[in-house]
């Protein structure tokens, strides 16, 4: 992708984990195939990354997340997304 992207592993309540910048012209497919495979060397059951798809998803003792690739920076959440703005 020539635009900026992050990998980011977010929990069952959409939390982020973790985030991870990505380059742009990063090979997508590569990088959450490495993502997964370290998850099931960790101890991870993951399930299988979809042909059109850009996460997936995986748990282990009882914890689920989802690990994928998105286009907004996650730590600066969009606008309309914040708390309510109070009228004056």
């Amino acid at each position: 992708m020539n635009e900026p992207s992050w990998l980011v592993v977010r929990d069952a309540f959409r939390n982020a984990q973790e985030i991870t910048p990505l380059p742009r012209m990063a090979n997508i497919r590569e990088i959450l195939e490495k993502k997964r495979s370290d998850h099931i060397a960790d101890g991870w059951a993951a399930e299988e990354i979809g042909r059109r798809c850009t996460f997936f998803f995986c748990s282990k003792d009882g914890t689920r997340v989802m690990v994928g690739i998105e286009k907004r920076d996650p730590a600066n959440p969009t606008l309309g997304h914040g708390p309510p703005k109070s009228r004056l």
